[in-house]
């Protein structure tokens, strides 16, 4: 039976990555959030994110952040009135401790939380915002990543759930299908100028921690599993229909030091992976990291990651994990060894447990890993209006998270 490709939903990969790292002196870049999945969702004076690294030198540095507003698809927004180049710094230099005694990988960890940080003590507008981390001088970039910043003024109703493609064979078949509807207010006072209900026309949806990439509903696109129903209307539903929700990720942990000793390169103590195609996974922890911190081995460990296939019959393999923000990038392109039949790939992690999978094709999420509905991915929405002023520039004026419902069977027509 032929797939039917375009009702097949995809991620759609954004131009600039989710967290990137400039110099080897940085690792373990990491921007999380309070809320659910630990998004890096902020509010606009309130509800900070939290951004942390290690830095490996003989004495620390004085790292600043910079903050740039950008337009829903991650471009910086060019205007001087919502990114003022004087208000988008941080005052004083990223708090830093030492790192733990007889750690060797790292000597200071850095941590800090926006807005509440002097120099950020609020974000002027809300939407997508990318960071950078620049030294002192503002000349060298070491590393760069996102967040959202939004308002409370919509309040919209997520629903998701499970339906059934008849014409498509198994397991592409297995589909979720996602509405987000609200009101918007008849009173807009708390506006600033006139609000214009036509000029609020995208809703984009990201899975877990899956930061590069989402799910757009839009108004004008031509999108045949998009709906948008009372569009310009103060009642509007985004509806996105063939969404495959994957599979559970695998997890990987390597705090235990005797199973994975210090100054040892470890591989997985099981064996090499192999295909989950048809097998469905246990329950993960949507995409997030834990750290092992406080002591001797908080420390970093070069693991192999190692697939089992028979032949090198795939373009490309990559791994992805809240290790490098979920982004199949080039350091994390795993290579073939005839010898052994597997794909590997070796790279330093931070003691912890991570959710992880296997990427072909630098976007094709289901080859190896199968799709299921009792696969229960985190959704998060949010809904983005293009503000006339200044030139026009994206704000978001509403979010909501939800779960999918799981389970092994359909939940609507």
């Amino acid at each position: 039976m032929k797939i039917l490709s375009v009702l097949l939903i995809g991620f759609l990969s954004s131009k600039a990555s989710t967290q990137e790292i400039f110099s080897s002196e940085i690792k373990g870049l990491r921007v999380s959030g309070e809320g659910r999945g630990q998004l890096p969702i902020a509010g606009l004076s309130g509800r900070p994110i939290k951004i942390e690294f290690d830095f490996q030198g003989s004495e620390p540095r004085d790292f600043r952040l910079k903050v740039y507003h950008c337009d829903k698809d991650w471009r910086i927004t060019e205007n001087s009135f919502v990114n003022d180049e004087l208000k988008n710094t941080t005052k004083f230099p990223v708090p830093f401790v030492p790192a733990p005694q007889f750690v060797q990988q790292y000597t200071f960890h850095y941590s800090v939380k926006i807005p509440g940080f002097s120099g950020m003590d609020r974000f002027p507008q809300s939407g997508n915002y990318i960071f950078q981390i620049m030294d002192s001088k503002e000349t060298q970039l070491f590393g760069t990543g996102r967040f959202f910043v939004v308002e409370d003024f919509l309040i919209p109703v997520m629903q998701i759930r499970n339906r059934y493609l008849p014409s498509v064979v198994s397991p592409w078949n297995q589909v979720n299908k996602i509405e987000v509807s609200f009101a918007i207010p008849e009173s807009a006072g708390n506006q600033p100028d006139e609000f214009y209900p036509i000029l609020l026309k995208t809703v984009d949806i990201y899975r877990n921690r899956q930061l590069y990439s989402s799910l757009r509903i839009g108004a004008d696109d031509d999108n045949p599993n998009t709906f948008v129903d009372g569009f310009g209307l103060r009642k509007v539903k985004f509806v996105m229909d063939n969404i495959m929700p994957g599979n559970e990720y695998r997890r990987l942990d390597v705090r235990n030091v005797d199973h994975y000793p210090p100054g040892k390169d470890a591989r997985p103590r099981e064996g090499a992976d192999v295909s989950r195609f048809l097998h469905q996974g246990s329950s993960d922890n949507n995409g997030i990291s834990t750290w092992t911190s406080g002591d001797r081995y908080a420390d970093y460990i070069k693991f192999q990651f190692e697939l089992l296939r028979d032949e090198e019959d795939l373009d490309s393999m990559y791994v992805v994990g809240d290790f490098n923000g979920w982004n199949p990038g080039e350091a994390w392109r795993m290579t073939y060894d005839a010898e052994t039949r597997r794909y590997k790939l070796t790279q330093w992690l931070r003691r912890g447990v991570y959710d992880y999978q296997y990427v072909v094709g630098t976007n094709d999420w289901i080859l190896l890993e199968g799709n299921n509905w009792k696969t229960v991915n985190l959704y998060s929405a949010f809904i983005y209006y293009h503000d006339p002023r200044f030139g026009g520039f994206d704000r978001i004026l509403g979010h909501i998270q939800g779960f999918g419902p799981g389970g092994v069977e359909a939940t609507s027509n």
